[in-house]
Formats: structure tokens, C-alpha cells, sequence
């Protein structure tokens, strides 16, 4: 099988994955899921040959799984955890982009923020709070893989994330919100 072809099928699996975690009503739930899409999207950017990406994910991956023990014991990771793992995103980018691939593109910043940001966003324990605050990085990483001319259903997976993102906050928050004001 093909590099483009495997980057297909884990990116879609990462694409079910991530858009059924915004369905998850308990937050640990939500992280599972999401850490096991992360693990689909390294991969698929493994094939695809984007290893600040890759790398930037695995921190990611790492991160994710951390703040979801938090969770599991009922706790909200502290903010030290979201500097450290900003932290070691930025020195993956370093790495990779600056001193093993000796070149910067530009657009790479635009991964770089999405992931910093979601290293603060993981840590909230309120899960409508989280899912409006993922619409920033998730639009960021859409235009990231446009830029970059990432296999297109990539993209495609990021757009259908953004998308079932904002289902989610329809479902939960926008139309429960009506059904208590028409209620009262």
C-alpha cells in the first residue's frame, strides 16, 4: 500500500475518532477518544512525510493522555503541565524545522499555535468551554493543511472535526439553551 493510501485510511479513522469525542458527554470520555485519533493522525502525517507535525502531534499525544489521568481522578491538571508541553512543542519545532530539516515555512507557525493552544484548552475541565475553545486551533489546522497541500482528505477530516464540533455545541448548548428559555 502506498504512502497517500495509508495516510487515507488512519486519517480516517482519526476523522471518526475525533468527531465522535465531541459527542462524549463526560470529559474523560472526550480525551480517550481524542488521544486515540492523535495516535491516527501521527501516523497519517508519518506517511505524508510532515514530521514537525508528526512530532508536534506526539507531544500532543502525550499531553492528551496526561491531562486525561487528571481527569479520570477528577482533578484539573495544573497550568505548570500546559507551559511544559507548549514548551516542548516549541522545541520540537526547533528541532525538526531549524536544525535536522534546516527550513521554516511559515505556515508551520500556524501548527505550532494550534498545538500551544490546545496544550491550555485540554486542561479545562468544562467540556462546552472546551468545545467552543477548539474551534480556534481545529480552523487553524485546516488552513495549515491547505497551505501545505496536505492529502486532501486531511484536510477534509479537520473540516469534518470542525464540523461535528459545532454539531456538538448545537446539540448541547446552543438548542438546550432554547428548550429552558421556551421552558420558563
Amino acid at each position: 500500500m502506498n504512502a497517500p493510501a495509508s495516510a487515507f485510511i488512519v486519517s480516517f479513522l482519526a476523522m471518526v475518532l475525533i468527531a465522535a469525542s465531541y459527542f462524549f458527554k463526560r470529559k474523560s470520555s472526550y480525551l480517550l477518544s481524542q488521544a486515540m485519533g492523535i495516535v491516527c493522525l501521527i501516523l497519517s502525517y508519518f506517511f505524508t512525510g510532515e514530521y514537525f507535525a508528526m512530532l508536534g502531534l506526539s507531544v500532543a499525544l502525550v499531553r492528551t493522555v496526561v491531562f486525561f489521568l487528571y481527569e479520570k481522578e477528577g482533578k484539573r491538571a495544573p497550568v505548570f503541565l500546559a507551559f511544559v508541553f507548549s514548551a516542548l512543542t516549541v522545541a520540537v519545532y526547533e528541532a525538526v524545522n531549524l536544525w535536522t530539516c534546516r527550513r521554516v515555512k511559515p505556515l508551520d507557525i500556524l501548527c505550532l499555535v494550534s498545538l500551544v493552544l490546545y496544550s491550555f484548552i485540554f486542561r479545562m475541565r468544562d467540556l462546552k468551554k472546551v468545545r467552543f475553545a477548539v474551534l480556534i486551533p481545529t480552523s487553524l489546522a485546516i488552513i495549515y493543511n491547505i497551505g501545505n497541500h496536505t492529502v486532501p482528505f486531511v484536510i477534509i477530516s479537520y473540516v469534518f472535526e470542525l464540523g461535528a464540533n459545532v454539531a456538538s455545541i448545537l446539540k448541547y448548548h446552543a438548542y438546550k439553551q432554547k428548550n429552558k428559555t421556551q421552558s420558563v
